[in-house]
């Protein structure tokens, strides 16, 4: 008796360990878009979730090429958070540029955008993986958002408006 209790007791502390586990690097959530800025620019723009700290803006070429192209801002007051970027442009104040050897995007390229932060110190990420032509289809007023392993376009407001599913990490 004590040793079939003793095996219930071990095979249930195995499965509660193997449900935390699963749990510890959450998936990226809908809390990032791309969208073309009212100057014809591309930006990263971050859904509303209060309470969130951007660390790190990035967009790289997702192909095969021989040396990996990215652009990122990250954040080194650890303070001052985002609600989005403009590619390519300077980093805001607060903010440093680095691994810039991406400097524009170009047709028949696929990037990813990503962006990394938290919500009261827990990992909350997003990532949208798009191509220029998915940009150019993207009408006044839209934004892209991930959909499976690419990207659809959204009313951008709709993007903003309050989601309290996917503000929690």
């Amino acid at each position: 008796m004590e040793r079939r209790a003793r095996a219930v007791v071990t095979g249930s502390a195995l499965f509660a360990l193997s449900l935390l586990g699963a749990g510890c690097t959450p998936g990226p959530k809908g809390v990032l878009a791309v969208e073309r800025t009212a100057d014809g620019e591309v930006g990263l723009l971050v859904a509303e979730c209060p309470g969130y700290q951007a660390r790190i803006f990035s967009v790289l070429a997702d192909d095969e090429g021989e040396a990996l192209l990215s652009w990122a801002v990250f954040n080194l007051s650890r303070t001052k958070s985002l609600g989005g970027v403009r590619l390519f442009a300077p980093a805001p104040e607060g903010w440093e540029t680095d691994r810039d050897n991406l400097k524009k995007l170009a047709e028949g390229v696929p990037y990813v955008a990503k962006v990394d932060g938290s919500v009261r110190e827990r990992g909350l990420d997003g990532r949208v993986a798009f191509t220029l032509d998915d940009l150019d289809g993207v009408k006044k007023g839209q934004v892209l958002i991930a959909d499976g392993d690419g990207a659809k376009a959204v009313d951008r407001e709709d993007f903003l408006r309050p989601d309290s599913d996917r503000c929690e990490p």
